[in-house]
């Protein structure tokens, strides 16, 4: 089952003619971005600069390139170096307009899926997250709330230049590139591509495509594993897939439900079948009606959406990146923190 955004999702990577006729609409798209960031630049939109250093992580594309993993290891990075981190976000398809705090029991609908699930992976480390609509505004109420935090992490706010950042980093799905290299809404991108050669870094997910390798690229490359299971409903249980008994399907929500699939099978685990949903789908008790009798497989971003309802069939793969050793060390080195 193929969900709308993910048949429309599908037709900025491969060669498709009829998404042609919206090239109008990206020349016009290109026109209001363009105006906006000379707005910035000219200082006829203000960019606000707080007292910490501001690191950037995001994408040039929409859908799935690997982000949040991204935003993981460098939170984890910075937490074992000694720094305090704290993490401000949009909270994507959230309530949240004005600036709040995301604790371990928020409501999704509140705070949003990986807010929710950033938060849920560092609450032993006492790492604020916060999310709202301006980020700048997010960024001095998580300031005004933890005086101590000493450098903010910035998911998703390449496009948000209201905030002043110090480092940024571009995400990039080695195995899809730039799609078709069109603007939205004609192609995935958020930005033109030259915009990747203005950043401090660019992590690379995955080997590189042929369309990135003649762009030469210098790149940090990204690898992720994940081999073990746990339970949703009960968390202490942790699973090799090949002990699961029954029939599995995989269900997910995410940007690129591919990938997803691709490590599933470097598992080695056989799926019945995969239930597609959109990206940050609000997934209800509904949608697992006639799966009581499987094993059902999801993401850690999905399973944070389904703690109301989850059943002893449900399971999640919790996914852990690393990045190039030499990034890190730039970083601290730029920010002079080492």
């Amino acid at each position: 089952m193929k969900s709308i955004h993910e048949i429309i999702n599908r037709q900025y990577y491969k060669k498709s003619t009829w998404i042609l006729l919206l090239l109008p609409l990206s020349f016009i798209y290109f026109l209001l971005i363009s105006i906006r960031i000379w707005a910035y630049k000219t200082g006829i939109l203000k960019s606000t600069k707080i007292n910490v250093p501001v690191v950037v992580v995001g994408n040039i594309t929409i859908g799935g390139t690997g982000k949040t993993p991204a935003v993981l290891w460098l939170l984890k990075k910075l937490v074992k170096f000694g720094m305090k981190p704290g993490l401000i976000s949009r909270g994507y398809n959230s309530n949240a307009s004005s600036p709040q705090e995301v604790f371990i029991d928020s409501l999704v609908s509140d705070v949003g899926d990986e807010a929710l699930m950033i938060k849920s992976r560092f609450q032993k480390n006492n790492v604020p997250v916060f999310v709202g609509k301006r980020r700048a505004k997010v960024a001095k109420s998580l300031l005004n709330y933890y005086p101590d935090v000493n450098i903010l992490i910035s998911d998703d706010g390449l496009q948000h230049y209201e905030l002043e950042r110090d480092f940024e980093i571009v995400v990039v799905d080695g195995d899809r590139g730039y799609g078709n290299n069109f603007l939205m809404p004609a192609g995935p991108l958020r930005e033109p591509i030259s915009r990747v050669n203005t950043v401090d870094a660019v992590v690379l997910n995955g080997l590189p495509t042929k369309q990135l390798h003649e762009k030469n690229i210098i790149s940090y490359q990204m690898k992720s594993r994940g081999d073990l299971l746990v339970n949703c409903l009960h968390e202490n249980r942790i699973s090799n897939p090949n002990a699961l008994e029954k029939d599995i399907i995989a269900v997910t929500g995410i940007g690129n439900p591919q990938r997803f699939k691709d490590h599933l099978s470097g598992l080695n685990i056989h799926l019945n079948k995969m239930i597609i949903f959109d990206d940050h789908h609000s997934f209800t008790k509904a949608d697992f009606n006639d799966y009581d009798n499987v094993d059902v497989i999801m993401t850690e971003k999905d399973a944070v959406k389904c703690k109301d309802f989850a059943k002893e069939n449900f399971w999640y793969l919790p996914i852990f990146s690393s990045v190039d050793e030499k990034l890190f060390k730039k970083i601290l080195e730029k920010l002079r923190l080492n």
